[in-house]
């Protein structure tokens, strides 16, 4: 009992313990309320492990708060290498962003900016006017409107057209996106009846037609673009359905991750232009800006100037707008579509590489592993990138990887060690192998992912 005591007499103060140079070194990057909690949690732990008869020192206690520290600090959004070859990664932030637009964000919106005032007639405006010009240009459509995401952008079309009424979708096209959000369930929430018809793998117009009753707004079609139907299937082309528009139904299309350029061949059946889609004829489009765009979270409308201004009345926008960051990063997108420059946007510049590219950075990275003296235990293997992000399911692009191979480490246990590295790498773990796909590697990556191996290294040596 006297040890215990002792034990326990011995532990430092809350204070004093933060005031450690190697733990004060960490608690500025969380906080010292949130830091000050880690501590006098651990404290609190290592004082009941005494009592129920642990002999540990106070050094544990000291590591135990670092570790904690450190497992806090790892879940504030930060830089991570994407070494999985998802293109638009959701749990990544979706598309890239280049170093070009942030240098924009520093230069133009540090301090105040015109985001509500218009500088010609020195008056106030509003706001995202060129921003949506823009996107018309770049789509043909007669107007656009921008909000937050791309789920908001249905929302508000079925609140706005069809609350109270019904919308007819195929059964084919109720998809679930991200995060378990399904479209019955916004549509519930708009407060539209949703009138399901056709089935999950057939729909003709003849179902749509069928389906129409004095009580239907809406026409609304989903691009299935996070799963693929194959097989016998058929569906209504949009200019079918535009047909079915009448003065009291408007034709409104969800195409999820707006490709709004045609790449070059080689990228197999690639997906339609917003371009294309607006010409076949419905009212109002809606797509995100994180995915085939290229571009920040953002949900972008375009269409029928008379419905899109419908849609800028609604007192929802002043919920679902977005701020002068996001205006910003769209419209620094946006122009080098303009100016046919799309291979200066982050994520085309991943898209179009080449396998020659792709091996490039991956000899770099292992000329600098054999100057270290470390070559063992890296081999280059064939992968497959794949677009991700609910876009272009199913089609994959050829890309090569690193596979790494510790003795005596298993595969999911380097996938640990990577993912806890700073900054942290995540690869992939497939059959049983732990790979680095380099199709998503950005050349500024290379040197932390050779300071991760050559560490994993050293510390495989010590044990």
């Amino acid at each position: 009992m006297a040890n215990i005591n002792e034990l326990l007499r011995n532990i430092p103060q809350i204070e004093k313990l933060m005031q450690d140079s190697d733990i004060s070194a960490l608690i500025k990057e969380i906080g010292k309320g949130i830091a000050a909690d880690i501590v006098r949690d651990c404290v609190e732990k290592h004082r009941q492990s005494i009592v129920n008869g642990a002999l540990i020192e106070i050094s544990d206690l000291k590591k135990s708060i670092i570790s904690n520290l450190k497992v806090k600090i790892s879940e504030k959004i930060q830089r991570i290498i994407n070494g999985t070859g998802i293109i638009i990664h959701t749990n990544f932030g979706r598309a890239p962003l280049g170093e070009n637009i942030f240098n924009k964000l520093k230069e133009q919106l540090a301090g105040f900016c015109n985001l509500e005032f218009h500088i010609p007639t020195k008056s106030r405006g509003h706001r995202g006017g060129f921003c949506e010009e823009l996107i018309c240009h770049i789509t043909g459509a007669e107007d656009a409107l921008i909000v937050n995401n791309n789920a908001s952008s249905v929302f508000l079309i079925l609140r706005e057209f069809a609350q109270g009424k019904e919308v007819i979708v195929s059964r084919g096209e109720l998809i679930q996106i991200g995060g378990g959000f399904r479209i019955p369930d916004i549509m519930k929430e708009s407060g539209a009846i949703l009138v399901e018809t056709g089935t999950t793998n057939i729909t003709t117009i003849e179902d749509y037609m069928s389906a129409i009753t004095k009580d239907t707004a809406m026409i609304f079609s989903a691009h299935t673009s996070n799963y693929k139907i194959e097989g016998f299937s058929e569906s209504p082309s949009l200019r079918e359905l535009s047909k079915l528009k009448s003065k009291n139904i408007i034709y409104a299309r969800d195409l999820g991750s707006g490709n709004v350029v045609q790449p070059e061949s080689g990228l197999g059946n690639f997906e339609q232009t917003v371009y294309s889609e607006i010409s076949q004829g419905p009212d109002i489009i809606c797509f995100s800006g994180d995915k085939l765009l290229g571009s920040c979270q953002a949900g972008i409308i375009v269409g029928n100037k008379t419905f899109i201004s419908r849609l800028r009345k609604n007192p929802l926008m002043r919920m679902i707008r977005v701020d002068k960051i996001t205006y910003m990063i769209l419209q620094e997108t946006l122009i080098e579509y303009v100016n046919a420059n799309k291979n200066n946007v982050e994520l085309w510049k991943l898209i179009m590489q080449q396998p020659i590219n792709i091996m490039t950075k991956i000899n770099s990275f292992l000329s600098i592993m054999k100057e270290r003296g470390i070559c063992d235990c890296l081999k280059i293997t064939e992968t497959k990138a794949a677009y991700g992000g609910g876009s272009m399911p199913g089609i994959e692009l050829n890309s090569y990887g690193v596979e790494v191979s510790i003795p005596e480490i298993k595969a999911n246990e380097l996938n640990d060690y990577f993912l806890s590295y700073t900054p942290p790498v995540a690869g992939i773990v497939r059959e049983n192998k732990y790979i680095i796909d380099f199709f998503t590697i950005f050349e500024r990556d290379i040197n932390d992912i050779v300071n991760a191996v050559e560490s994993l290294v050293n510390k495989s040596k010590d044990v």
